[in-house]
């Protein structure tokens, strides 16, 4: 197999890049890495001066294309829409983009988050936020989370058991009120019921001692009207 020298690899990569190759592509038909072709393809696309001024892309490819409407901050989906490529070709222009800007592990993180990456933003404004974007607090963050988070998860599913079962005691403790609050409901109603009886038995008594006391006076009275009477009865 033949040998490519370094300037022989370097047009190569100019006459795939000019054809519209990906940055995949390239890399697999000239055996380098994704930072020495981006170096290339900068240098020829005069990127290296910044400079912004519009260019013509009548004749140019359409990755060519994409990759200047990336850089102009345009959307995937703006990218889809005017150069009319599908999801997968856009996403595969995405990434040659960002290795292009030396973004070179932008497109592994992408395609392990795919999926969580409305998450990973979630966390990422949660750190922006507090100001812990720098590389000692992500560390610790990590560090943090890897040593700390699994211990964490732990006690709050024992704060969740012991949770449940306070909820359960709370439970059994008011149904013992209400049975006792049922207890003493009814002692009261007794408690009246005695009363009433009580003070209707005192009346009764009271009936009974003053007819008692009446008894007795009219019993002394007539003692004492059969004792006059007696004696005079003595006294003839």
């Amino acid at each position: 197999m033949q040998v490519l020298s370094k300037y022989d690899k370097e047009q190569l990569v100019i006459k795939m890049h000019e054809e519209g190759r990906t940055m995949r592509d390239i890399a697999s038909g000239v055996h380098m890495s994704f930072s020495d072709i981006g170096k290339i393809i900068r240098r020829l696309d005069g990127r290296t001066n910044n400079d912004n001024t519009d260019i013509d892309l009548s004749n140019k490819s359409k990755a060519t294309k994409a990759l200047w409407l990336f850089k102009n901050g345009k959307r995937p989906i703006d990218v889809a829409i005017e150069l009319d490529i599908p999801y997968d070709e856009v996403t595969e222009l995405e990434q040659e983009f960002w290795a292009l800007n030396q973004l070179y592990d932008l497109p592994l993180v992408y395609q392990q988050l795919k999926y969580d990456f409305d998450s990973f933003f979630e966390l990422f404004k949660l750190l922006k936020k507090n100001k812990v974007l720098s590389k000692q607090y992500i560390l610790k963050f990590l560090r943090c989370a890897g040593e700390g988070l699994p211990a964490l998860e732990n006690r709050c599913q024992q704060l969740s058991s012991d949770v449940l079962e306070l909820q359960f005691r709370k439970k059994k403790l008011s149904d013992e009120v209400a049975i006792q609050c049922s207890s003493i409901s009814q002692l009261e109603k007794s408690l009246n019921w005695y009363k009433t009886e009580i003070e209707q038995k005192k009346q009764i008594i009271s009936n009974l001692d003053r007819q008692l006391n009446q008894k007795s006076n009219t019993l002394e009275e007539k003692l004492t009207r059969d004792d006059s009477t007696t004696a005079q009865v003595t006294s003839l």
